[in-house]
């Protein structure tokens, strides 16, 4: 794994003033809650899997995100387009054109 030269030297100048704790990766400041269960992702994973709506040539995160919240299959009121993109990377999902390759 490469490193930038000034981040080696930041964290050589961390660990010779603090000590190994210095260069431990802190904790997330916040701690987020699942919007989908098992059951939700696999609406989304279905819903990516199926032909666009309508004026749409291929889905696209926030489409997906737009569309699986109007369904009313999933309880909850909003979802970012990057849970969207979180969920089909889990599942080797891509959003890719089948027609076109």
């Amino acid at each position: 794994v490469g490193c930038h030269p000034g981040t080696v030297g930041r964290i050589r100048k961390r660990y010779a003033e603090d000590g190994l704790a210095a260069i431990n990766r802190r904790e997330a400041d916040r701690v987020y809650e699942r919007k989908l269960d098992g059951r939700a992702e696999a609406h989304l994973i279905a819903l990516a899997c199926s032909e666009p709506p309508e004026g749409h040539s291929r889905w696209s995160l926030h489409l997906l995100a737009d569309q699986l919240v109007a369904l009313n299959e999933i309880d909850v009121e909003s979802i970012s387009h990057e849970t969207v993109r979180q969920v089909l990377k889990k599942h080797g999902c891509t959003l890719i054109d089948q027609k076109r390759g």
